[in-house]
C-alpha cells in the first residue's frame, strides 16, 4: 500500500511538474506573441512618424502612407474615449476600443499619428489555433511525463533493490540475534559502504550487549550470594537468646537486608528487560515502611511527615518495584528538606510526595531524571529519580513533577482499586 502511494506521489509530482511549466510556456509564448505585435506597430507607427516630420518640414501636406493611420493635427480630434483615457493617463500609448477596435497612438512635435489597427492583429486572429496547439503539446509533454515516471520508478527499484534487501536483513534478525557478516552480499558502492559501517555498528553494539549481559548475569550471581548467607545468618540470630536491644538491631538489619533483596531483584529484572511482577498491594503499609527506612535523614530536623493515605487503597504494582520508587522519592524529599514538612498523601488515583523545600535548582530541570544529575547541594549520586523513571516506564506508570521555590511535588498516576477484602464489608 505504501509503495503504491510512493508512486502515485512520483507521478503525480511529474505530472504536476510537467503541467506547471508547460502553462508557464504557453503563458510566455502569448506574451512573447502580444509583445512583438505592438512593437512591430510602435515601429511602424515611429517610421511612419519620421515620413509625416519630413513632409511638414517640406512645407507638403501630411499624408500618412499606410491607410490605418491618420494624422491629427491636435489632441481635440481624437475620439472621445481616447481623450478621456489620455486626461489619466497622459502617457498612454495603446486604447480599446468599442467593437473590438484597438489603437496605437504616437505624439509628434507637430500633431499625432493614430493608427486603428484591428483588422491588423494577427495574434488576436490565430490565437485559438495557438491555444489548440499548445493544448495538444501539453498533452504530448504529460503522456511524456508519465513515461518518465514510470522509467524513473523502475530505475529507483532497481537501485533501491539491495537496500531493500539490507532492510530485510536487519527487520527479520531476532532481537536477541543481531545480524552478522552480510556486507560481504553487497556491491561495492555507496548502499555496500553504509552496509559494512551498519555491519561495524551493529557488532559493536552485539560487543556492549555481551559485556552488558555478563556483568548482569556475574552482578545477580555475586550479589544473591551474600545476601543469603546474610538472610542465613540472620535467621540463625534470631533464634539465639538476645537482649531487648540487641533484637531491634537484629530486626532493623532483616529489614534492611530484605528490602536490599527486593532491589536486587526489581534492578536485574529491569537490566534484564525482565517483566516485573505486578500485582495489588496495600498501599499504606509500604508507605510508612519507606517512611521509616527513610526516618534517619531526618534525624535532627526540624520536618514533620503527613501520610494521608487510605488503608483499603491499592495499587497494582509489585511489592519490591513500589517499595523502591517511593523509599527514593520519600528519601529525596527528607534530604532536600531542612525545616518544613514532607506529605505522602493519595488522592482520586494519584499517589503525591510533597515536602516544602528550595524546589528544584533551573539549570538542572531539563535533565532531572537523567543518571549522574543532581543538586549543587545533594549529597547523593544522582541515581534514584533515574531508576524511579525506568521503573515507572517499565511499569506504565505515569510520573510527573510540579516545583517552585516554595517546594516540590512528585506523582504517580496508577490504576487502583479496592481491596477484595474491603468490598466484602
Amino acid at each position: 500500500m505504501k509503495a503504491r502511494q510512493l508512486r502515485t506521489r512520483i507521478i503525480a509530482y511529474f505530472v504536476g511538474v510537467s503541467l506547471f511549466i508547460s502553462t508557464l510556456f504557453g503563458f510566455v509564448c502569448f506574451l512573447f506573441a502580444y509583445t512583438i505585435e505592438d512593437h512591430l506597430f510602435n515601429f511602424l507607427l515611429k517610421d511612419e512618424a519620421s515620413y509625416i516630420s519630413q513632409q511638414i518640414e517640406s512645407g507638403r501636406q501630411p499624408v500618412p502612407r499606410l491607410e490605418f493611420i491618420k494624422y491629427l493635427e491636435t489632441d481635440t480630434q481624437l475620439p472621445e474615449f481616447i481623450q478621456h483615457v489620455l486626461k489619466e493617463e497622459p502617457r498612454a500609448k495603446e486604447f480599446a476600443g468599442t467593437d473590438d477596435k484597438h489603437y496605437h497612438l504616437v505624439k509628434m512635435e507637430q500633431g499625432l499619428l493614430l493608427a486603428e489597427v484591428s483588422e491588423h492583429l494577427v495574434v488576436r486572429k490565430i490565437k485559438v489555433g495557438m491555444l489548440n496547439f499548445l493544448l495538444v503539446v501539453l498533452a504530448v509533454v504529460l503522456v511524456v511525463a508519465v513515461i518518465l515516471a514510470y522509467l524513473s520508478l523502475a530505475m529507483a527499484k532497481k537501485l533501491l533493490k539491495p537496500l531493500d534487501r539490507l532492510v530485510e536483513i536487519v527487520a527479520q534478525a531476532p532481537v536477541e540475534k543481531l545480524p552478522q557478516n552480510f556486507s560481504s552480499q553487497f556491491v561495492n558502492d555507496e548502499i555496500g559502504g553504509f552496509a559494512s559501517t551498519l555491519e561495524q555498528a551493529l557488532d559493536r553494539i552485539r560487543q556492549f550487549i555481551d559485556r552488558e549481559q555478563a556483568f548482569t548475569r556475574d552482578a545477580s550471581h555475586e550479589l544473591r550470594t551474600p545476601i543469603a548467607i546474610t538472610q542465613g545468618a540472620l535467621t540463625l540470630l534470631k533464634q539465639s537468646e538476645l537482649s531487648e536491644k540487641q533484637q531491634q538491631l537484629v530486626d532493623r538489619a532483616a529489614a534492611a537486608q530484605a528490602q536490599m533483596a527486593q532491589s536486587v531483584e526489581t534492578l536485574l529484572a529491569l537490566a534484564r528487560e525482565e517483566t516485573i511482577t505486578q500485582k495489588e498491594v496495600k498501599l499504606l503499609p509500604i508507605v510508612e515502611n519507606c517512611v521509616l527506612q527513610q526516618a534517619e535523614k531526618i534525624a535532627g530536623k526540624d520536618i514533620s511527615v503527613d501520610i494521608q493515605v487510605p488503608s483499603e487503597v491499592t495499587f497494582a504494582i509489585g511489592e519490591s518495584a513500589l517499595n523502591l520508587i517511593l523509599c527514593n522519592l520519600i528519601g529525596n524529599a527528607f534530604s532536600h528538606v531542612s525545616s518544613g514538612h514532607v506529605c505522602v498523601k493519595y488522592d482520586d488515583g494519584v499517589l503525591s510526595v510533597e515536602d516544602t523545600g528550595p524546589g528544584i535548582p533551573f539549570d538542572i530541570k531539563s535533565e532531572l531524571f537523567m543518571s549522574g544529575v543532581k543538586g549543587k547541594y545533594s549529597q547523593g549520586l544522582g541515581m534514584g529519580l533515574s531508576i524511579v523513571q525506568r521503573l515507572c516506564q517499565r511499569l506504565n506508570i505515569s510520573l510527573d513533577y510540579e516545583s517552585s521555590e516554595a517546594g516540590t511535588r512528585f506523582m504517580i498516576h496508577c490504576p487502583v482499586r479496592k481491596s477484595s477484602l474491603d468490598n466484602k464489608k
